[in-house]
């Protein structure tokens, strides 16, 4: 049971870290964004609004993963986050503007260190939980 605490933490902590990023990138700062020339340089995570909604919205995803399920199903969500992400890595490495979605932005190498970690970290701790969940049993 101590497993759905990590789920629940580890959730949590991704989902206020996207939600953070999204906001962040809209408004000018050395961190992510646009940057300064409206390029992509500059900034050390390279984003334009569409790439911050889609942070928005992954970490509003992570937070009802925290905060709304519980048990087996919150353990396989966060796995599902996980392989999602490496959904999404994999499609940002094979076109760093997500096919024209991001144009003219395309995504930096922090971005694809990011992407991965936000897959292992997802995949590891959701496949980890979900050998230990339990619920309650009842006589």
């Amino acid at each position: 049971m101590a497993n759905n605490g990590m789920v629940r933490t580890v959730a949590a902590i991704l989902g206020v870290a996207l939600v953070g990023a999204g906001l962040l990138g809209f408004i000018g700062n050395p961190i992510v964004g646009p940057g300064p020339n409206d390029n992509g340089t500059d900034v050390l995570f390279a984003a334009n609004s569409v790439h911050n909604i889609v942070h928005l919205v992954t970490g509003a995803l992570a937070l009802y993963i925290a905060f709304g399920l519980s048990g087996v199903q919150q353990a396989n969500a966060l796995l599902g986050f996980g392989i999602l992400y490496v959904v999404i890595l994999v499609a940002v490495l094979l076109s760093p503007t997500l096919f024209g979605l991001f144009d003219p932005i395309p995504a930096n190498m922090p971005l694809h260190l990011l992407h991965a970690a936000l897959a292992v970290v997802g995949i590891a701790v959701g496949y980890m939980a979900r050998g230990s969940t339990s619920s309650v049993s009842t006589r």
